[in-house]
């Protein structure tokens, strides 16, 4: 399958599992600065592979994350780091406990999400919290887990919304 075909298979499944639209997400956060991007989007701090054709992005004051149809790149103080399909592992719940509301009543702005990589390594990565968090990590498993193994990790039936 091309990879811009791919993507829009892999947007069309994994929105199917979220009750609402990209413009409708909410966030704890002050502002939304997850986004899906266009196939002709060109990321400012990262290089895209021949072929590879970006899905999500997340600007955030200390970190950045690239979800592309053939890896996650995150970019967290100043530290690069990413993962592709052959070297992905699963997610993670490492940091899961600070995704949670704290003892104050405040939800986390931002959410961590924690991949683990075939070698046991680990990719942080930090993203809106709430929707854009939840569908970040829906989105991942689909992609690598198609990659890797053909099939899809969520496909719902009809959307939701």
């Amino acid at each position: 399958m091309e990879e811009k075909e791919f993507k829009k298979e892999v947007l069309e499944i994994t929105l199917r599992c979220v009750d609402r639209k990209p413009e409708d997400w909410l966030t704890f956060n002050n502002k939304m600065n997850a986004k899906l991007v266009e196939d002709n989007y060109t990321p400012a701090k990262v290089l895209l592979l021949k072929n590879e054709v970006p899905i999500l992005e997340c600007e955030l004051n200390d970190s950045y994350l690239l979800v592309t149809s053939n890896r996650v790149i995150s970019i967290i103080n100043e530290k690069y780091d990413e993962v592709y399909p052959n070297n992905f592992c699963e997610l993670c719940n490492d940091y899961e406990k600070f995704n949670y509301k704290k003892e104050e009543g405040d939800h986390p702005k931002t959410n961590i999400i924690c991949v683990e990589k075939t070698d046991t390594s680990k990719l942080l990565i930090k993203i809106d919290s709430y929707y854009p968090a939840f569908f970040t990590k829906i989105l991942i498993y689909n992609i690598m887990i198609y990659k890797k193994e053909g099939r899809w990790f969520l496909n719902p039936s009809k959307k939701n919304y």
